[in-house]
């Protein structure tokens, strides 16, 4: 499965995945009881530890956007490759999946 596409709890179980909690379920099997992208007061410390900015967009085919980065952001212009962001509906989404991008890479199996 791409990054690209996790949300709710498939993303939420990768971002465990990557903080290192391996006795979760898989979401088919229940639901996470850590919901990474959706509760800021679990995700925001890995946004600080990570130094992961956060920001909106808007464009003409995806329309109002969330986007994630790691590292310097000088707030005006946005990273140059696809390999260097994540998109996501929500700053928190976007964040957890540019995160789990980080430690696993594009896809997740």
């Amino acid at each position: 499965m791409y990054v690209a596409d996790l949300k709710g709890p498939w993303l939420d179980y990768w971002v465990a995945r990557a903080e290192g909690t391996p006795d979760l379920l898989m979401p088919a099997q229940s639901e996470p009881v850590l919901k990474f992208s959706s509760d800021p007061a679990l995700a925001q410390p890995i946004i600080d530890r990570e130094r992961i900015f956060v920001g909106l967009i808007c464009d003409a085919v995806l329309g109002n956007q969330a986007i994630a980065s790691v590292g310097e952001v000088d707030g005006r212009c946005l990273p140059s490759s696809e390999d260097s962001y994540c998109l996501g509906d929500t700053a928190l989404e976007a964040a957890m999946r540019c995160y789990v991008y980080r430690k696993f890479g594009p896809e997740v199996a």
